[in-house]
């Protein structure tokens, strides 16, 4: 079984054989279909993320088929076409129960050693950069059979993380004004999710020319490059005062700060990009007492069981946009290749496909 394996950050990444263990009781045997690279993948490449153990099988969005079940696990069977959900939903802890799923307490993260290679244990989550995987039954979102699993693997994290942003996190209302710092994979949900939301003015932040095209695509209203224009003053330029929502995708401080000076008093900032390790996030405290509000974001709130299927529906109906976020297909031995369109911002979505 091959894998794309990371031995240490600032290196490439080694696609080789492994070997996969049978599912344990409450485990899922995937034969993985799609999977999209992520920049939150990356970070823990270039050392803005700190993996948790090396060497590590990377990947976390993705879809794929049921080939073996675990013992005791009834939700799913052999054959089932499934989307993996970044997190894994026991259902039964205080936070299940209040509605907050994605920040399950029962599951507290990847159990290491169901892959290995000479007998030697690598590290995983939920991998998706690989041609089998083991995961939780939990963290599978069972689909109908006619689901183009190699475009909806998508779901699993940049649609739901943005558009559950902005309809679960943030509940935008009809009309409110928002700005995206970062038009990327996720962000161009967050747009995409304003225009669900019947938003007003959403206006799209990027350097990168492409992005903002694609932004105009997903149903932006304006569209700023910071490299021309300081993105605050036009803002407040373009709305009279502020946004009264702002969302960060990028995942740096900084970005947070200028994000949270965009907004208007009474508004909101979403963090929604993933922060370096080890980092602050500050904001100037006589603006935040003046009723605005700072907020995280962790997978779009997401309430997977649920909200994979709507979204899956209004693809359907033509309301949410799949096929336009992806900028191209490669197979797995590609994953470095993908990783550099993604740097260099040529992609919105790359996915890696299995033969």
């Amino acid at each position: 079984m091959k894998a794309a394996v990371l031995y240490e950050p600032h290196s490439r990444i080694i696609v080789e054989d492994l070997d996969i263990e049978p599912p344990h009781p409450g485990e899922v045997l995937l034969d993985m279909v799609g999977a999209g690279v992520c920049h939150s993948d990356y970070h823990l490449v270039d050392g803005h993320a700190t993996p948790r153990g090396l060497p590590l099988v990377l990947g976390h969005e993705g879809a794929g088929v049921v080939r073996e079940i675990g013992e005791g696990v009834t939700s799913v069977a052999p054959g089932d076409k499934i989307i993996l959900s970044l997190d894994v939903m026991c259902g039964h802890c205080r936070n299940c129960s209040e509605g907050s799923p994605a920040l399950c307490e029962t599951h507290q993260g990847p159990v290491p050693g169901r892959m290995s290679k000479d007998g030697a244990p690598y590290h995983h989550g939920r991998p998706t950069y690989t041609e089998q995987a083991i995961v939780p039954s939990d963290a599978c979102v069972k689909v109908p059979d006619d689901t183009p699993l190699q475009k909806a693997c998508l779901i699993s994290c940049a649609v739901i993380t943005g558009i559950g942003a902005v309809v679960n996190r943030a509940q935008v209302p009809a009309g409110a004004s928002m700005a995206v710092f970062g038009c990327g994979g996720v962000g161009l949900n967050v747009v995409q999710g304003g225009v669900l939301a019947s938003a007003g003015q959403i206006i799209a932040v990027d350097t990168v020319p492409y992005k903002l095209e694609l932004a105009e695509q997903f149903g932006a209203t304006h569209f700023i490059n910071p490299e021309k224009e300081d993105p605050v003053e036009r803002i407040r330029a373009i709305t009279g005062g502020g946004v009264n929502y702002a969302f960060e995708v990028v995942g740096f401080p900084a970005l947070v700060k200028q994000a949270f000076q965009s907004t208007r008093t009474t508004g909101t900032t979403i963090v929604v990009g993933v922060q370096p390790a080890g980092q602050d996030v500050s904001v100037d405290g006589l603006d935040l007492l003046r009723d605005r509000s700072l907020m995280g974001s962790w997978h779009g709130a997401a309430r997977a069981r649920v909200d994979f299927l709507w979204i899956l529906d209004l693809y359907k109906q033509g309301k949410v946009k799949l096929d336009e976020l992806i900028s191209r297909y490669r197979p797995l031995d590609e994953i470095n290749e993908a990783f550099d369109d993604m740097l260099q911002g040529k992609v919105a979505r790359t996915v890696l496909v299995f033969d």
